[in-house]
């Protein structure tokens, strides 16, 4: 019995040697849980990340300083990517499109140089590049926190991201929408979960688009117009009979009323093809006044005006009909509503607009201070 307790205290003794640094262990374990900080409050690998599928970067584009970005897609072998401008089309939640640009155009959002293209972006676009740097801080807070997990145009979709969508600048010369008309775009909204369809969304989005035809074939059309008119002179009866007063013209009554419009709608817009058909109706109306009793008393200076504001569309529209075979009132309906622009063109105009406004603000506001400082 005595051997048994001996070896039983000698177990016990030891048993309480170990309890103190087994404590003390539990205790450095449970201090390093409660001491370790959220991925996203940890200190960051200094090397910056690389261009990938749906990550940031700023991007390099036309005349615009380098601006956030978000990546939809990218394509290593033809070294080119989808990309989604951070700007004014997202604080309205407009449906988004992408732009495919080249590589060489992006650089990693967390590069060495971004705080350097901050402030390079804020020197011209203050407002405009803070807000959008303030919606993407937002959107990858929540998703370290876990309170969001879909994609970042999930997110600005969503009415979580509307608290910093609405703090986007409303002036006019602090708002910002890069567009263009020469890249091809694809809907954001319709972006592939399935890899299958995302290979197809990169293959569709790296085909170049052609130039835009349409002003060409409008042109090539009017070629036949003005064959009609000038070289086979199938219009001339009509225009003789109204500068003799036989017919009658809705375009010479609005030419004699005293309250006509002076709006031309030349529906010409190849310059060489508008010159030949003037000359040709110039020369007729030289020859035809001389004998015309009801046009005797107009006077040199008004020769001009009525050859474009009565033959001119006589003319074409006569030839409308001739050419088209369609009806006189059909083709004067075409003529009237003119050549429908494609949308390349109305954005193209937009633009032209957008950075004629925007000169014209920064003009105003040179002249403003450089009158406070004169005064």
């Amino acid at each position: 019995e005595s051997l048994l307790s001996s070896d039983l205290s000698i177990e016990l003794s030891h048993y309480e040697e170990q309890l103190p640094s087994l404590s003390f262990q539990e205790d450095e374990t449970s201090d390093d849980q409660e001491e370790e900080l959220p991925s996203f409050l940890m200190p960051k690998d200094t090397r910056p990340s690389a261009i990938t599928d749906r990550a940031f970067a700023w991007c390099k584009f036309r005349n615009y300083p380098f601006w956030p970005a978000w990546v939809k897609s990218v394509n290593r072998k033809q070294k080119k990517a989808s990309i989604i401008f951070v700007d004014g089309t997202l604080a309205d939640n407009h449906r988004k499109k992408g732009f495919t640009v080249a590589l060489k155009s992006l650089k990693p959002f967390d590069c060495e140089e971004s705080e350097e293209l901050t402030h390079k972006a804020k020197e011209t676009y203050e407002a405009a590049v803070s807000w959008s740097l303030e919606l993407i801080d937002d959107y990858i807070i929540r998703i370290a926190c876990g309170s969001f997990s879909g994609s970042f145009i999930e997110y600005v979709n969503h009415a979580m991201s509307y608290p910093v969508r609405r703090k986007h600048p409303q002036a006019a010369s602090e708002r910002l929408t890069i567009a263009s008309d020469s890249m091809t775009v694809e809907s954001c909204d319709d972006l592939k979960e399935d890899s299958i369809n995302e290979n197809k969304e990169v293959r569709t989005s790296t085909k170049r688009l052609l130039p835009d035809r349409t002003l060409a074939a409008y042109n090539r059309a009017n070629e036949k117009l003005v064959h009609f008119i000038v070289k086979q002179r199938m219009v001339e009866p009509r225009l003789l009979a109204v500068i003799h007063g036989q017919q009658q013209s809705r375009w010479l009554r609005s030419f004699l009323s005293a309250k006509r419009k002076r709006v031309v709608n030349i529906y010409l817009e190849d310059d060489q093809q508008l010159d030949q058909v003037y000359q040709y109706l110039n020369e007729l109306c030289t020859t035809a006044t001389s004998k015309s009793s009801c046009l005797l008393e107009m006077k040199p200076l008004d020769q001009v005006p009525f050859v474009l504001d009565v033959l001119l569309p006589e003319a074409i529209i006569y030839a409308i009909a001739g050419v088209d075979n369609v009806s006189v009132k059909k083709a004067e309906e075409k003529y009237l509503n003119g050549r429908c622009l494609s949308n390349r063109e109305k954005e193209e105009f937009d633009l032209m607009i957008e950075h004629q406004m925007r000169r014209k603000e920064h003009q105003s506001s040179a002249a403003d201070m450089l009158s406070d400082v004169i005064n």
